[in-house]
């Protein structure tokens, strides 16, 4: 038998579908979506769009016979949509369970699994090992934010074994180790005994060649341990790269949306990085079009983001979600919400070929990560992608700079 998974979403997605491959790779063979006698979706439920095209996909597969499992944060967020069209479903702490709804599915038999488990994620192999590596760290998080639906589905914060997650990348020859979950800065506050820096302490003592990409903090848990983490990111195997969502550049509206951080404490840590490292990166996240958000509150987020000028901008048209607490307030317009997302897109677009332009025909040290199609992956110091034709993976190479794109950079070694 022949299986397929199909991930959406996040790092941690992408994560739980390497354990699940991994699990079914002891009893089935992994194949093309077409070759495929069953397929996992492994989903994200963050905003309505995507169920939709989920729940399509998932009705296209049945139509060419095909068993249909349907795994990962939907299920939680709307179970009933997902019973509709699954053969079998599974929630994000009940990957355990994978090859028992796998094969209940197959007889024709429709089980749900979806109690809360909290399972050491850190522990579980994926299918094979790849030069880069993703290693969830937690799941879920100390927020209550008024929009979220993924605390419905990843609950609280359960931060993993700290000597697990360090003999998973020990055991690991990746080149590349991303730490994910869904806010690093809060891991271990539910246990008091372990924190996100002295973790980073002890995975760089890894006696390995390798680079660390670190996944998103939220501004205010990571203004509180700041100095502290800025220090364990002098380490050469640490990539200056930081993921910090601001969401909104409005306190007011952070209010709301009830975000525990203000948008100075977002200003400050981006400057404080910038000043302490030569080369750096700043990702953030940003919603536009809450019900909320007036043209006021639009405004002061396009200042920071051409205060700040992040180099990655993930922009999210609001979406409604069952369960959470602004479902009850009503939408604003399609039509501003495309217009704001459209000026905040073409103002972060303008920002990166302005600086990406500045380095065309300097030549970087960068470390090789991995393939892509026809190419390779290269990245600097700060994690800066570089496209090159040529290379070996892990090798580090001096790579001239021929052209760029907005959002990449083209070179030759």
């Amino acid at each position: 038998m022949n299986f397929y998974v199909k991930t959406y979403g996040c790092k941690l997605n992408q994560a739980d579908s390497e354990i699940i491959k991994g699990f079914l790779s002891k009893e089935y063979k992994e194949t093309s979506k077409e070759d495929a006698d069953f397929v996992i979706l492994n989903t994200c439920g963050v905003i309505k769009k995507t169920e939709r095209k989920i729940i399509k996909e998932a009705k296209d597969l049945k139509k060419k016979g095909k068993k249909v499992i349907i795994a990962g944060c939907l299920p939680m967020i709307s179970l009933e949509e997902c019973q509709k069209v699954a053969d079998g479903i599974i929630g994000p702490s009940n990957l355990l369970s994978i090859l028992l709804v796998v094969k209940k599915a197959l007889k024709g038999e429709k089980l749900i699994e979806t109690k809360k488990e909290n399972i050491d994620k850190s522990f579980y192999y994926g299918k094979e090992e790849k030069s880069s590596l993703i290693v969830p760290i937690a799941e879920g998080c100390l927020g209550n934010c008024s929009y979220c639906a993924t605390k419905i589905a990843r609950k609280n914060l359960v931060s993993f074994s700290p000597e697990k997650i360090i003999e998973r990348i020990k055991n690991s020859k990746a080149i590349e180790v991303q730490i994910t979950s869904q806010d690093l800065s809060v891991y271990g506050m539910e246990k008091g005994s372990q924190s996100l820096v002295s973790l980073l302490k002890e995975i760089i003592k890894i006696d390995r060649d390798f680079k660390i990409k670190l996944g998103m903090m939220n501004p205010g848990y990571t203004l509180k341990i700041m100095n502290e983490l800025f220090d364990v990111f002098d380490s050469e195997k640490i990539y200056k790269f930081i993921h910090l969502p601001l969401q909104s550049g409005s306190d007011d509206l952070l209010g709301k949306m009830r975000r525990p951080y203000l948008s100075k404490d977002f200003v400050k840590i981006s400057k404080s990085f910038r000043k302490k490292f030569k080369e750096t990166i700043i990702a953030t996240d940003i919603i536009v079009g809450h019900p909320s958000e007036t043209e006021e509150d639009f405004k002061k987020t396009i200042k920071i983001v051409e205060e700040i000028k992040p180099e990655v901008v993930h922009i999210f048209k609001f979406s409604k979600r069952k369960g959470t607490e602004d479902f009850k307030l009503k939408d604003l317009p399609d039509r501003i919400k495309k217009d704001r997302s459209r000026i905040l897109s073409n103002l972060c677009k303008n920002i990166n070929i302005e600086k990406n332009k500045k380095y065309l025909n300097k030549t970087l040290k960068t470390l090789i990560v991995e393939k892509r199609n026809q190419s390779y992956l290269a990245r600097t110091d700060s994690g800066r992608a570089i496209i090159v034709k040529n290379g070996i993976i892990g090798k580090y190479y001096k790579i001239k700079i021929i052209d760029y794109k907005w959002n990449y950079l083209i070179g030759e070694v």
